[in-house]
């Protein structure tokens, strides 16, 4: 049934002005602001396993099954084995001088309130800065980075059961990452930029959900496919005007790859990351975080990695055009954030809509059947909700048939009678896991609170999305799971009605997980999303209204109260957990480069001829490849990077925002096989194999300067005198022999009436080549230079354009008398010639 859409945004009745707080409080001083950005990467070890797909679980399909290797850090997940992008971490410390922010985002694939938490009682102990509650955590939500740093149950099924050396591994690089910025902070000027529809054509990213196309939620949004349409940049510069970075917000999925990679990868937020850095000429902190990205897909075009660069190239633009066009200002700004642990008991959870409406959720009653009656006969949704008739929540709601028969929640009405108690599932999982008697108590402990946060920052320069500038204060509210596009523009809209923000922010994936959030009107469409949260279709805006609660009762007052002075919204802190005791293998031979192919060393580039060292030279374009002994993955994760010889000097090879290209980006893949592959509780060595393909890093991408190269590497090889984490390890180091990197060969034919060129990209190749192209084909050729050669040894240049078609360039020609051959020259120098 369609919801109509006169029910769905009401505005609320004026909101009475909040109470004067208590005297004794401190009084919000606005002050110059001052901010410190870093960046970093997460020291995770390879064979973790990536979370996302709960297909590469054993237990569900087992995707990504690379081989029959197994790791110290799985348990019933398959391991990941390699990197094509490392985890990354950004950090901004914003003060004004009596209050803080610390504003953190990693490559994960969600955040978790027990690491947010233990985040700011680290920051707060090594800075003297009290900033418990005043930490944000959010990730990119990509499916392809280690995820059992999470305690819950729940998201077993989505990363593999918790470990606590992961757990500790991460916080202590985010808090590394974190001081940094601390440590960086010089008075600075700040901007809001705001660009809306800047993705019309969908080629950085599209709607995904077309069960919500026809629900007409917002009388002036039509049908049809919606994403959330905003672009959001918070700009950061010194006080002088020098650029410190960005954090810019928009809607995606970390899905371009599937289930089946186990190569740790950004994902889509890379592409766009890497093309904004290189638009400046110095390493500056560039952090993409989320919106309303959890009915979004990935666009781009291309294949698999190539696919993630092509993103870039097409949001790039949009992106600078925004950044270049936001003002800042140095003015004094208030600044406050708080943050709480909500309630999510049953009874508790309630949707007012600023007093328009009253959802809840009926009373659980165990001899009685719901009613399955959802809509009133104006299509209103009834309360109390009757159809979740379990006391601990229901899961995989949404679909037209129950999980597991025998475990449905008592309703026979869509979406609800495809649930499954939480209670029945809660057992299935663990009987996957080896789980602690503590993860099956009912309800769930990651279920029992979720933690929100929202902060007020400003006055801030603003730059409008119809091109206008203002200055306005600016709420953030930072969301537990995977905002939806209807439920980012709920927020947006409630904000403004009922708080009187213009100005509302919603950042998803930060400070816990709650999965998919929507409005209740969008999860009664049922389809994927509404599966993931077990608290039914009230959750999400729930959650929504404990932002606005932060927002008015806090928020809006002119005092800094306690964060939470009565110990009314806690976490739902896990019992500790050891550290395993596993130690890493003993790798004497580390550091030594292998004279031969392995038996079996696992290449995830199908096709590819395995080398162990470079040829004396490589093409433009071409993949060269090196290998060696390194050491146990749970103390090394070699650092690769390329470098050239300028005089008598190697010097490491940077882009043009003078980042070193290693394996941390795109350039360079970098994969471990251990042997045996079986079991790890016995001694192994470990082979390290990294491939570079010979492209620019973003610029000039079939333009690498010709010259003498040779992979360096730095790596870790454990020793004795530890039985956990933090293992003991001594640094190796190696060099591969020299290579020279010369011009591609330019393909070409011609038919009597017309010349056809591209340089061919190897059928192995992993690297984008031009959008117009194709990665493991052929890719048009660029700024180039005819000239003919005539009998008489004469040369005459061809003036003639060509067009780009069919992934070549054409040139139709009329040849001069007497030419017997034609030379195709590019903007770099690739060549090729056609004897005619």
């Amino acid at each position: 049934m369609r919801t109509p859409a006169a029910l769905l945004f009401l505005l609320a009745c004026d909101t009475p002005a909040p109470e004067s707080p208590p005297r004794g409080l401190a009084q919000i001083e606005p002050g110059a602001p001052v901010a410190g950005m870093a960046d970093g990467l997460l020291d995770f070890p390879v064979g973790a396993p990536l979370g996302g797909y709960t297909g590469r679980c054993n237990c569900f399909g087992n995707a990504g099954e690379v081989d029959k290797r197994q790791s110290a850090y799985i348990n019933n997940f398959n391991p990941s084995a390699g990197v094509q992008t490392r985890s990354a971490i950004q950090a901004l410390w914003l003060e004004n001088g009596q209050e803080d922010l610390v504003w953190t985002k990693i490559d994960a694939i969600y955040s978790y309130d027990g690491l947010v938490a233990e985040l700011g009682e680290r920051l707060t102990a090594a800075t003297g800065h009290d900033v418990r509650g005043k930490v944000v955590v959010s990730a990119n939500h990509t499916h392809h980075m280690p995820a059992n740093y999470e305690a819950g149950l729940t998201w077993f099924l989505g990363g593999d059961r918790y470990n606590e050396e992961i757990f500790q591994r991460m916080v202590a690089s985010i808090e590394a990452v974190a001081l940094a910025a601390f440590e960086g902070r010089v008075p600075a000027a700040l901007g809001l930029g705001i660009a809306k529809d800047w993705d019309p054509d969908d080629r950085v990213y599209r709607d995904r959900r077309p069960e919500n196309d026809t629900l007409g939620f917002f009388d002036d949004i039509p049908d049809g496919p919606y994403k959330d349409p905003y672009l959001y940049i918070l700009r950061v510069d010194t006080a002088a005007g020098d650029p410190m970075g960005m954090f810019f917000a928009h809607a995606t999925h970390g899905t371009m790859l599937g289930g089946d990679n186990q190569l740790w990868s950004r994902d889509a937020s890379a592409g766009l990351e890497v093309a904004v850095a290189e638009q400046f000429d110095r390493p500056l902190v560039i952090a993409h975080v989320q919106t309303g990205g959890g009915d979004s897909s990935p666009a781009g075009v291309d294949r698999e990695w190539a696919a993630l660069e092509s993103i870039g190239e097409f949001g790039v633009d949009a992106v600078m055009a925004l950044y270049e066009s936001t003002p800042t200002s140095t003015a004094p700004i208030r600044l406050e954030t708080v943050s709480h642990g909500i309630s999510q008991a049953r009874e508790d959870i309630r949707v007012t809509r600023g007093g328009t409406v009253d959802l809840y959720y009926a009373p659980v009653n165990p001899d009685g059947n719901p009613d399955d009656i959802i809509y009133g006969p104006d299509g209103e949704l009834l309360s109390p909700i009757d159809e979740i008739n379990v006391s601990n929540g229901a899961a995989f709601c949404g679909d037209d048939n129950v999980l597991i028969p025998g475990t449905s929640v008592g309703s026979e009405v869509f979406p609800y009678n495809s649930c499954v108690d939480v209670t029945v599932i809660s057992a299935v999982i663990a009987s996957f896991f080896d789980v602690p008697d503590y993860a099956v108590e009912l309800p769930l402990i990651e279920s029992r609170r979720a933690q929100v946060s929202a902060s007020r920052v400003g006055p801030l320069a603003i730059r409008e999305a119809d091109g206008s500038t203002s200055q306005d204060d600016v709420l953030f509210g930072f969301f537990p799971g995977e905002p939806t596009a209807l439920y980012t523009e709920q927020f947006r809209r409630r904000a403004q009605a009922e708080l009187g923000y213009d100005h509302a922010i919603p950042i998803g994936y930060a400070q816990d997980h709650e999965g998919y959030l929507l409005v209740p009107e969008d999860w009664l469409k049922g389809g994927y999303e509404p599966n993931i949260n077990i608290w039914g279709p009230l959750q999400a805006e729930y959650l929504m209204e404990g932002v606005f609660d932060i927002a008015e009762r806090w928020l809006a007052t002119d005092a800094i109260e306690p964060q939470d002075p009565a110990g009314d919204f806690p976490i739902s802190p896990f019992p500790p957990e050891p550290l395993p005791n596993i130690a890493p293998d003993l790798t004497p031979l580390a550091g030594t480069p292998l004279d031969a192919v392995p038996e079996y060393l696992y290449v995830p580039l199908p096709g590819l001829t395995i080398e162990v060292a470079p040829p004396a030279v490589v093409a433009r374009g071409a993949l060269v490849q090196f290998a060696w002994e390194g050491g146990d993955p749970g103390v090394d994760l070699p650092h690769v990077v390329i470098e050239r010889l300028e005089g008598s000097a190697w010097v490491p090879v940077s882009n043009v925002a003078g980042r070193i290209v290693s394996e941390a980006d795109h350039d360079i893949l970098l994969v471990h096989t251990p042997d045996p592959l079986y079991p790890y509780t016995d001694p192994q060595s470990h082979a390290w194999w990294a491939v570079w393909q010979v492209v620019g890093h973003f610029h000039d991408r079939v333009g690498v300067p010709a010259g003498t190269y040779r992979f360096a590497v730095a790596g870790h090889s454990a020793v004795d005198g530890a039985e956990t984490w933090p293992w003991p390890a001594e640094e190796y180091q190696l060099t591969s022999e020299p290579f020279e990197v010369v011009p591609a060969t330019v393909q070409a034919t011609w038919d009597g009436a017309t010349l056809s060129a591209w340089i061919d990209a190897p059928a192995a190749g992993y690297r984008l080549i031009d959008l117009e192209g194709y990665s493991q084909g052929r890719n048009p050729v660029r700024g180039v230079t005819l000239t003919w050669t005539l009998a008489d040894g004469s040369v005459q240049v061809d003036s003639t354009e060509g067009s780009i078609g069919g992934q070549v360039t054409s040139f139709a020609l009329t040849p001069p008398d007497g030419a017997v051959a034609i030379d195709i020259v590019d903007a770099y120098g690739n060549a090729g010639r056609v004897t005619l």
